[in-house]
């Protein structure tokens, strides 16, 4: 089955691959690449630690929540849905000793490598996110307290300071804080019936995450980004059209979605639309039928006619 769209560290991968070896611009991605999955473990660890959650009391649990009021968008890692209180729930995988401000609002970080490192301060996210769960359960007429928990993933992780108005800790921590946010809120609101009812309204009111054209999101400038169809294997690029199917000149691999991954990676790389004479330059496939059949193959929405058609990916897609 040929996929649709690439995810966020695909499509960084893909950059990283075609950009020069000494590039500044490869240098910034690959640590962006790096913070990015070693967020996505820490989330995996935090979606591991719940599983010790276990209450007689009634409660659903909704992971990476994209939600949005008119135009402000939210992305919350987990929201617990009990019959007192939902629970705004934000990791943050950073390691060090983490130091809170109070006084200025400031949040840093202090390790051995980098010294002192000023970051944007995570519990003011998180309040933002409990503000934006309390408008959004009122615009849907739910009553229900909206509270917040802001745990720290990283093992080697040290909190100096906590911030003053937003429960934190690590993620050993993490339950008892839990119960304790829903015993400071006494009085059950919802059933089990109800509960699921509200998890289902906010399941079908997700938003999908529209994901920016890398030269964008990180003014990088296009003609940096070299062109080919690139081997999964030998990461050169290196695969060409032989008869019916797709070969790597420097390793042998077979590979038919290699091109088709070529025409997705210009989508994550350069946005759209784009048409058929772009996608020839950036593969290097000279031949405008072969193109026209992988652009057939990913069903994207199209728009115009012969030389003038300009290609999409079809916007209900998730990137």
């Amino acid at each position: 089955m040929i996929k649709l769209s690439l995810s966020r560290t695909e499509a960084l991968e893909a950059a990283i691959r075609r950009l020069p070896t000494h590039s500044p611009e490869r240098s910034f991605l690959e640590k962006e690449l790096y913070n990015i999955t070693a967020g996505m473990r820490g989330e995996q660890r935090l979606m591991k630690k719940l599983i010790e959650f276990y209450s007689q009391e009634k409660y659903e649990i909704i992971w990476n929540n994209s939600l949005s009021l008119g135009n402000w968008p939210v992305q919350i890692d987990g929201l617990l849905l009990t019959s007192r209180v939902a629970i705004v729930i934000e990791s943050k995988n950073i390691s060090g000793e983490l130091h809170f401000d109070n006084d200025t609002g400031e949040f840093y970080r202090i390790d051995s490598l980098a010294g002192k490192t000023v970051m944007d301060n995570p519990a003011i996210q998180i309040e933002k996110h409990v503000r934006f769960m309390k408008n959004w359960l009122r615009e849907h007429a739910i009553i229900l307290p909206v509270d917040g928990l802001l745990v720290f993933t990283a093992k080697q992780s040290e909190l100096k300071s906590l911030p003053q108005n937003i429960r934190t800790c690590r993620t050993h921590q993490m339950i008892e804080r839990l119960f304790q946010i829903i015993n400071d809120y006494p009085t059950p609101t919802y059933t089990k019936s109800s509960l699921l009812t509200i998890r289902r309204l906010i399941e079908n009111k997700q938003t999908p995450y529209i994901q920016k054209p890398l030269i964008e999101q990180y003014s990088i400038q296009p003609y940096l980004f070299n062109t080919g169809v690139y081997c999964t294997h030998c990461r050169t690029p290196t695969i060409k059209k032989h008869r019916r199917t797709w070969l790597c000149e420097e390793c042998g691999l077979e590979d038919k979605k290699a091109p088709h991954q070529a025409v997705l990676e210009h989508f994550a790389l350069f946005g759209g639309p784009v048409s058929n004479k772009e996608i020839r330059s950036f593969t290097g496939i000279n031949d405008r039928h072969v193109i026209k059949r992988l652009l057939t193959d990913l069903d994207l929405s199209k728009e115009g006619a012969k030389k003038n058609r300009n290609y999409f990916l079809k916007k209900n897609r998730d990137t």
